[in-house]
């Protein structure tokens, strides 16, 4: 009984043995095994098992490489955006700059061209401060009695005539408008040489008076100061007829609208000599 069972279990130790050599002898067989192509099988076998794996990883790869790509181009062109955005900022803010002094340039040019046609003296100021409301017709300007400017003295710009001086400071004086009502100035027309008087109204229009209702006055007609007043030299251009139709009595009724923005003046010209050296007194401005 002993024996039996001794034979018994070395076969199967025999077997435990043997099957596993013979499995690992087939499987070396197996690495030696060509295909028709003359491939290893095991090769074979072994791209066709790992082929899935590869294919999602490199499919994951491709994603992530893809992502992070976006991601840095998605950064660099908001920083690119960011530093454009401020460039045309940078530009607008110059070219702005590059237009006021073309602007300012303008002006000058034509005051300048102002003063090199008459023979006054004159000397150049700028608009410090002006009354909140366009009805109040006052402006000031940044000369005064230090710099030979006194009560009276006629302001004028590149487009012509703006007021009178009427409250000096020593650096600093007001200058009342011509669209002042209380403000006047002896003008004519231009056409038909017809004298007048421009006066203030207030408002944007200025009333022309003194013209009798037999007189032609067109819309478009030029009114030029005449140098009657006194105060302002002859031959500045004012502004031109607006509105003209007979009036209730012997005068017309005229309106002018000037060729000047009496709201955007920002540099004028003070005429400080004399105008009229050898004129008289200075004729009135209203009618008897």
């Amino acid at each position: 009984m002993s024996s039996e069972l001794q034979s018994k279990t070395n076969k199967e130790r025999l077997l435990l043995v043997t099957i596993p050599l013979l499995i690992l002898h087939l499987v070396f067989l197996s690495l030696q095994i060509e295909g028709p192509a003359g491939t290893l099988l095991f090769k074979t076998w072994t791209l066709t098992a790992q082929a899935p794996i590869i294919t999602v990883s490199s499919a994951v790869t491709s994603g992530i490489q893809h992502v992070w790509t976006s991601y840095v181009w998605m950064v660099g062109a908001r920083a690119e955006n960011r530093q454009l955005r401020e460039t045309v900022n940078r530009l607008s803010l110059l070219n702005s700059s590059y237009e006021q002094v073309r602007q300012e340039n303008e002006r000058l040019r034509r005051l300048l061209s102002l003063n090199e046609r008459h023979s006054f003296k004159t000397i150049g100021a700028r608009v410090v401060a002006r009354t909140p409301s366009f009805l109040s017709n006052v402006l000031y300007i940044d000369k005064g009695s230090a710099d030979g400017v006194a009560i009276d003295k006629p302001v004028l710009s590149g487009d012509g005539i703006v007021g009178r001086i009427v409250l000096v400071s020593k650096h600093q004086s007001q200058v009342q408008l011509i669209t002042n009502p209380d403000a006047s100035v002896g003008v004519m027309l231009e056409r038909t040489r017809t004298p007048g008087v421009l006066s203030g109204s207030g408002d944007f229009l200025l009333d022309l008076n003194y013209i009798g209702n037999a007189e032609k006055v067109e819309v478009g007609d030029i009114v030029l100061s005449s140098g009657l007043d006194g105060m302002f030299p002859q031959g500045l251009a004012i502004g031109k007829v607006a509105d003209s139709k007979k009036g209730r009595g012997v005068f017309r009724s005229i309106k002018v609208q000037p060729f000047m923005d009496f709201m955007r003046i920002e540099e004028v010209s003070v005429i400080v000599g004399e105008v009229f050296e050898e004129m008289g007194p200075k004729l009135p401005l209203t009618m008897p």
